[in-house]
């Protein structure tokens, strides 16, 4: 005899809670600097401010002080926790990069900064050459 499949029945609430959105990783970035920018506002104190209260949490200065900390903390997290899925990959190619030794990143930068030297050379050249020019066209135009 065939056993009966039990259909599991899930919560909907925790289906949606599971499933990843494509913009849900572009949200939490924007919100995450939003409240990193509002939390150095309040660290700050001279944009944005909170006024002494009868609430426990800001009836000083020192812990307006640690709530403020507190949000930029959180405003950081939330914004590592959603560029840090794109920067996975990258560092799993990482560790297949072949890196150059010592010798060969000295000999590649003096050899850059050599055509740089070169080229401004040529660039200073021509602008000796062309200043004539250019200042007999400009007492031509007056």
């Amino acid at each position: 005899m065939a056993k009966k499949v039990e259909e599991v029945k899930h919560n909907k609430v925790i289906e949606i809670l599971r499933k990843e959105y494509p913009i849900e990783k572009l949200l939490l970035g924007v919100l995450g600097t939003i409240v990193l920018i509002l939390g150095v506002y309040l660290v700050e104190g001279t944009v944005l401010e909170i006024r002494y209260t009868d609430l426990w949490i800001f009836n000083t200065s020192t812990k307006i002080l640690v709530f403020s900390i507190f949000v930029i903390v959180i405003g950081a997290l939330a914004f590592i926790l959603a560029v840090y899925p794109f920067y996975v990959p990258s560092l799993a190619e990482m560790k297949k990069v072949s890196w150059p030794t010592k010798s060969i990143i000295i000999n590649h930068s003096a050899r850059v900064f050599g055509f740089i030297l070169i080229i401004a050379f040529f660039f200073v050249l021509i602008d000796f050459g062309l200043r004539p020019l250019f200042e007999w066209i400009n007492e031509l135009g007056v």
